[in-house]
């Protein structure tokens, strides 16, 4: 196993906001960039850094089409570092809920009244409910009377917030990320909530051990087009994949990429563009 990753943070200022900010992002999903965070004046976004050679970054190149609408794109970068995180989250992270079925809050918070109510620390794993994303996994999660006897596979778990949801509705959950502050962190976050999860680093599925009634795949697009492959060999006739990290128009593309692995779509939901996508195998 490679050791962890460094992330650089490039915070990006843009001019006009919208719609540069969302042809930007979309720019970058198309890059090794797996996660953004919205801001006042643009968006800050996070990249391996062995996957990126920023000192090679210019718009023209590698965002033809933002920089083509935009009066001005300005950006900063800066490594991130472990130790930082947690007083970077603790400044930002503000509780959230979820139509009132579940709460998120920090160890920090006061407690929210909800049917579930989640406390998550996030030190350097992404993944505390407030993005687009993630609040519709949670959202789905939610809705569900019961997991009881049912076995969740969590792929990319960051802070392994959805599998410990499902935990909490009586699931068995497997957690996989590729760096290991994540597992570390998750497994913190499982026992802070009182349940029980596998958690383990790894770059990819192959090793869990199927089949799994759902897997959760809140990633980006290009990891998602990467992987299914590997989900598919992890289900069953009855199982669901659950998918996110992808805007609305990339829908399409998911869909008939998946199709080629004999999964069909039945649900999706969409915010702010952002999209939640359930899969499972044709009959």
């Amino acid at each position: 196993m490679s050791t962890d990753p460094i992330y650089f943070e490039l915070t990006f200022t843009v001019k006009p906001l919208e719609p540069t900010r969302d042809v930007l992002v979309d720019e970058l999903s198309a890059l090794p960039f797996d996660t953004f965070l919205e801001t006042e004046n643009g968006v800050k976004a996070y990249v391996d850094q062995s996957l990126f050679n920023a000192n090679e970054l210019s718009a023209e190149d590698h965002f033809p089409y933002s920089s083509g609408i935009a009066e001005s794109i300005e950006w900063t970068i800066s490594e991130i570092q472990q130790e930082n995180w947690n007083a970077k989250w603790e400044s930002d992270f503000k509780p959230i809920v979820v139509e009132d079925r579940v709460s998120v809050i920090a160890p920090f918070h006061d407690s929210i009244k909800a049917d579930y109510e989640l406390v998550i620390e996030p030190k350097m794993s992404f993944g505390t409910g407030h993005h687009q994303t993630t609040y519709q996994m949670l959202d789905f999660l939610s809705k569900l009377d019961t997991l009881e006897n049912k076995r969740l596979l969590d792929m990319g778990c960051g802070t392994s917030i959805l599998a410990i949801l499902a935990a909490l509705k009586g699931a068995s959950c497997d957690a996989i990320d590729i760096d290991s502050w994540c597992i570390e962190n998750s497994l913190e976050n499982a026992e802070r909530n009182k349940v029980s999860i596998n958690a383990w680093q790894d770059d990819s599925c192959q090793k869990a051990k199927g089949p799994y009634d759902i897997i959760l795949a809140n990633i980006n697009r290009n990891i998602l087009l990467d992987q299914v492959s590997d989900y598919v060999t992890k289900m069953s006739a009855s199982s669901e994949l659950w998918v996110s990290g992808f805007y609305i128009e990339d829908l399409p593309l998911i869909t008939d990429a998946f199709s080629v692995h004999g999964l069909s779509l039945f649900e999706s939901t969409d915010l702010d563009r952002w999209v939640a996508a359930k899969f499972r195998i044709e009959n």
